[in-house]
C-alpha cells in the first residue's frame, strides 16, 4: 500500500518467494529456427550437399527441440531425391527417367516449401521421418 507522495515498492523477494529463472530457451529456438530456415532454402535453391551437410551438423544441438525434426526431415528429403534419381536412371532403359525425373521434382519441391512453410511458422514437421508431407 502507499500514501501520497510515498512512491510502492515491491516487497522482497524471501526464501518462500520463488525468483523466475531467466527465459533461455526462445532465443535457442529462434537460432534453431533461423538455421531451419536456411537448410530449407539452400534446398530450395538447389544447394542440396551443402544444406544436407549443414542438417547432419545441426541436429545434434537441436536435440528435443522442434526443430530437430526439419533436420531429420531435410536428410530424409535429400536422401529420398537420391533415390528417385538412382530408380530414374534404372528406367532411362525404356525411356522413362524423365517422368520420374519430373514427378520426384515436384515431390522435392512441395516438400522443401511445405517444410520452409512450416519452420517459418515455427511449428514442428508432423511426420519427419515419412516419405510424404
Amino acid at each position: 500500500m502507499s500514501f501520497a507522495g510515498t512512491p510502492a515498492t515491491a516487497p522482497a523477494p524471501t526464501a518462500s518467494t520463488p525468483i523466475a529463472p531467466i527465459p533461455i530457451a526462445p532465443i535457442r529456438g529462434d537460432k534453431a529456427r533461423l538455421w531451419s530456415i536456411l537448410v530449407h532454402l539452400l534446398y530450395l535453391v538447389g544447394a542440396f550437399p551443402l544444406g544436407l551437410v549443414m542438417a547432419y551438423i545441426k541436429r545434434p544441438d537441436f536435440a528435443g527441440t522442434i526443430y530437430e525434426g526439419h533436420m531429420t526431415f531435410a536428410i530424409r528429403t535429400f536422401w529420398i531425391c537420391v533415390l528417385f534419381t538412382l530408380c530414374a536412371l534404372a528406367l532411362r532403359v525404356v525411356g522413362m527417367e524423365f517422368i520420374t525425373l519430373f514427378i520426384g521434382s515436384i515431390w522435392a519441391v512441395v516438400r522443401v516449401v511445405v517444410a520452409l512453410t512450416r519452420a517459418i511458422d515455427a511449428k514442428p514437421i508432423l511426420n519427419p521421418q515419412g516419405w510424404v508431407i
